[in-house]
């Protein structure tokens, strides 16, 4: 981001825009999989649809407003990524601390 902001231009922000949607396209199919496994079957489809709609308004709802007053609170046009960092430690510790669900099966 300090990179793009020093010098911003069109092929800047092309490349940034790039590399951001490579490091999203690399985790993004995993992550789909593995919030689906770590859900109860009787609850897999609301329980993946919720958690993945709260995280989605939280970080990406509210993520203009918070770097709008980050910025303006900082004078820093860049700080928007310390942001981005909080959303990527909050997933990634999400993802330590999250554990797969045991199924178990009723043999009759």
């Amino acid at each position: 981001m300090v990179w793009l902001v020093r010098e911003p231009t069109f092929s800047r922000l092309l490349a940034v825009e790039l590399w951001l949607s490579f490091l999203y396209a690399s985790y993004n199919g995993a992550m789909v999989v593995f919030l689906t496994e770590i859900m109860p079957v009787d609850v897999r489809t609301s329980g993946f649809s919720l958690a993945y709609s709260l995280a989605t308004a939280v970080f990406g709802g509210f993520t203009p407003a918070i770097s709008t007053y980050l910025i303006h609170l900082t004078g820093n046009r860049a700080i928007p990524g310390l942001w981005l960092s909080f959303a990527a430690a909050c997933g990634l510790v999400a993802a330590i601390l999250a554990r797969p669900q045991q199924v178990t099966s009723e043999i009759s």
